[in-house]
């Protein structure tokens, strides 16, 4: 019986044995503890609806509203920061809305092929895409210049079991920074591929925001999966930045916003 199955929270095709992704052990170990939301002059990171800390003009810092008098190289690492955060989500928050749009279509295009669309397993895919789609909208957000992306909290997660969908899945669905960048992550672009005009389009917004922050992005002709493996890589550096950071600046020791766990870690807190 040809079906799909749900990998961490997106649909990963599971058709003809030979289809699998490319990248099939690889994990964006990253969790975020906060949202953070950027607009063009301020970030901020978020504790529900609390403003834990900001930075105004990506110099700026501000700590439960107090502003922090910092030395020159304080200021240094706290810039570096700040514009790595606001390259970053805007661009993986694009990344996560529209690529996550084009690679379902795909998914849906792919086994509507195989059994129609008048098969009863096709609507209850389409049902999942659906719920996966209002997931991924909740957690990255853009409006009127600011955009937005959530915390990885567990409560998020949303289930589907066999009784839902009537799928051969069960299985909890995430829509974590880490998770999203690990299924794009792990798409086999040559086996799902995605619409050349619609890639074209996506490049040149990611070049756009580029430009607009002066911090170079992933390469223009970059696969989706490779975009997503390179921003995975550049939330590391950012965590360095921020435990840097939290070494030098005492009003953040406790603040951390990102966190990029090891494989090594994670089998040890399983122990």
């Amino acid at each position: 019986m040809k079906f799909f199955f749900i990998s961490s929270w997106l649909l990963v095709l599971s058709v003809m044995s030979g289809l699998q992704p490319a990248y099939a052990h690889y994990a964006c170990d990253v969790d975020l503890n906060y949202g953070v939301v950027v607009n063009d002059n301020q970030l901020r990171v978020l504790k529900k609806y609390q403003t834990l800390y900001q930075i105004n003009d990506q110099h700026q810092l501000f700590v439960s509203g107090d502003w922090l008098k910092l030395s020159s190289p304080q200021a240094e690492l706290v810039q570096s920061y700040a514009e790595g955060l606001h390259a970053l989500v805007p661009q993986v928050t694009l990344l996560a809305t529209i690529g996550i749009d084009l690679a379902t279509e795909r998914v849906q295009q792919m086994y509507q092929s195989l059994v129609g669309s008048d098969h009863d397993s096709y609507e209850r895919l389409n049902l999942a895409i659906d719920k996966i789609k209002q997931r991924v909208r909740k957690k990255f957000r853009y409006a009127r210049a600011n955009y937005y992306i959530g915390p990885s909290s567990g409560h998020l997660a949303d289930e589907f079991d066999d009784d839902d969908l009537g799928l051969p899945i069960s299985t909890t669905l995430t829509t974590s920074a880490g998770a999203i960048l690990t299924s794009l992550g792990s798409m086999d672009s040559d086996k799902l591929s995605i619409d050349k005009q619609a890639m074209d389009e996506i490049n040149q917004r990611l070049a756009r925001y580029a430009l607009k922050t002066g911090v170079d992005g992933p390469p223009v002709q970059s696969t989706l999966a490779e975009k997503a493996r390179w921003y995975c890589d550049y939330f590391a550096r950012l965590d360095d930045l921020e435990s840097q950071i939290q070494r030098t600046v005492p009003e953040m020791a406790q603040l951390n916003l990102i966190d990029v766990h090891s494989h090594k870690e994670k089998r040890q807190s399983q122990n």
